[in-house]
């Protein structure tokens, strides 16, 4: 059996909470969170600490906190021979030198607190300080996911970058996009089947393949109506540079 430590209370503590609760091969130890009182969504079958000088001995330690708390927080704690990881796909292993045995589990996915996830199915990027540390993260890792990827910091950044501008981006675009509906006083939930085919054809073909819309067809006509309609909207650049891009099919 292997005893985790969880620290932080966040959406990405609490979906490991119950992966970890769900797997007999794994134990939860112990969730450690700044909050006086135990967070709702931490369930009271497991202890919850909140002095850092508190933490029992595991076998790993989770440092499941925002990007900017990482270093402060690994080194107000001391772990004994437990392997510290982070799961930041931003922040470079070497902010967690301090320790014996260190790396990083990084899940490349959004969480939420009200939705459930197939944990086998997110791909996570993982790194060690040594090939041993390396081999016993990538074995604890694999009981939580088929999808497991070795990647140095370098490129575990530029996934976090594409993953940025595939999921917030996308999703601020159809924020946009809605309110442009609500201010004209259309329901936008009539976006919402054409936002499903999208998303759906990338299951087939690339989005290069699945790219259409009037940029793509040199439609100017219609460019010039959407620009128009813009005049006096925030998005209106943005609608340019985009289809210029996609006119030019250069990034």
């Amino acid at each position: 059996m292997i005893n985790i430590t969880i620290i932080g209370t966040g959406r990405l503590s609490f979906h490991l909470m119950n992966e970890i609760l769900n797997n007999k091969s794994l134990h939860l130890n112990q969730i450690y969170g700044r909050s006086k009182f135990r967070p709702k969504n931490i369930t009271d079958e497991v202890e919850y600490v909140k002095k850092l000088d508190g933490l029992k001995n595991s076998d790993f330690y989770f440092i499941a906190v925002s990007d900017n708390e990482i270093e402060k927080i690994s080194n107000k704690i001391s772990v004994n021979d437990g392997i510290v990881v982070h799961s930041s796909g931003t922040t470079d292993i070497s902010v967690l030198s301090n320790h014996n045995h260190y790396g990083v589990f990084y899940p490349l996915q959004s969480f939420s607190y009200n939705r459930k996830l197939k944990f086998k199915k997110i791909p996570i990027l993982i790194e060690g300080d040594t090939k041993k540390n390396l081999l016993k993260i990538k074995s604890l890792t694999k009981l939580f996911s088929k999808k497991v990827y070795t990647m140095n910091s370098k490129k575990r950044l530029i996934c976090h970058l594409s993953a940025t501008i595939a999921n917030n981006f996308t999703n601020h675009m159809i924020m946009t996009a809605e309110k442009i509906l609500n201010d004209n006083k259309i329901n936008s939930e009539i976006l919402k089947p054409i936002i499903k085919e999208t998303f759906n054809k990338l299951n087939y073909i690339t989005a290069r393949e699945a790219q259409t819309g009037p940029a793509i067809r040199n439609d100017y006509l219609t460019i010039e109506k959407h620009l128009k309609e813009l005049t006096d909207s925030d998005f209106l650049n943005l609608y340019k540079q985009i289809t210029k891009n996609i006119k030019s099919d250069e990034f």
